[in-house]
């Protein structure tokens, strides 16, 4: 073997475990976000060159473009989305290990959380994951800050909402024109209905909210206020 043979077997050899790391971070990722608002479902899709990540941010508030850096395992993503119609920088550290990541968000500096994520490929990969996995796909969560839109025949309002999901069962509190109240309701698929009492005039008031959480994330539907009047309500996370 001569020494120019020798060289280029040197060189293949150093070369796959460079090509291997090159795109560790491309791809599809399934990621979850924890934040005082709540539980978030996204996706990202990343692209790399060298350290440098580029790529896009999907969720139900839109498709965001994204930016960030892998030094060896040590990820750093960040991006920019709407919060209450103003910009709100996100930033996630976190470590990459094979097919998952995981580590903490920042919020504009105004709170934190922390975020996993997935290969969207990973499930799939095994013969029996896409039947086990297919429920989740479906699985509603309206765990969060929610801001409503009313409708009734004696005007409207723009109440807001904190719910807290645990499986079909719902919790939250309730902020509006009739001060606070906690609400207690269910989740059945995608069927939402809740209720609440208020004060109104000196008087207990019961409303009741029943609806449907749409594709888009959004919620519709119809309201009581008494037993009595009759509305539409609209609902969209903050």
């Amino acid at each position: 073997m001569n020494r120019s043979t020798v060289l280029i077997l040197i060189l293949i050899l150093f070369a796959v475990p460079v090509l291997a790391q090159s795109g560790a971070a491309a791809g599809t990722w399934d990621v979850t976000l924890n934040s005082p608002q709540g539980t978030f479902n996204t996706q990202f899709s990343l692209k790399q060159d060298g350290e440098k990540l580029s790529g896009v941010v999907k969720s139900q508030r839109g498709e965001f473009p994204l930016e960030g850096t892998l030094k060896g395992k040590d990820v750093i993503l960040k991006w920019t989305t709407k919060f209450q119609d103003n910009d709100l920088p996100i930033t996630l550290n976190g470590v990459l290990d094979g097919g998952a990541m995981k580590g903490t968000a920042d919020y504009g500096g105004f709170a934190q959380g922390d975020f996993t994520a997935k290969r969207a490929g990973d499930a799939a990969a095994a013969p029996s994951a896409p039947a086990a996995a297919a429920p989740s796909g479906d699985k509603t969560d309206v765990t969060g800050a929610w801001a409503f839109q009313i409708e009734t025949p004696n005007g409207t309002g723009t109440p807001t909402f904190t719910f807290k999901q645990e499986g079909e069962k719902l919790t939250g509190q309730y902020k509006g024109r009739f001060g606070e109240a906690p609400l207690t309701g269910n989740i059945k698929g995608n069927t939402i209905d809740f209720t609440l009492k208020v004060e109104s005039e000196g008087q207990e008031l019961t409303i009741t909210y029943t609806g449907t959480i749409e594709k888009d994330g959004t919620m519709k539907g119809t309201l009581k206020l008494g037993g009595a009047d009759s509305g539409k309500w609209t609902g969209k996370r903050q």
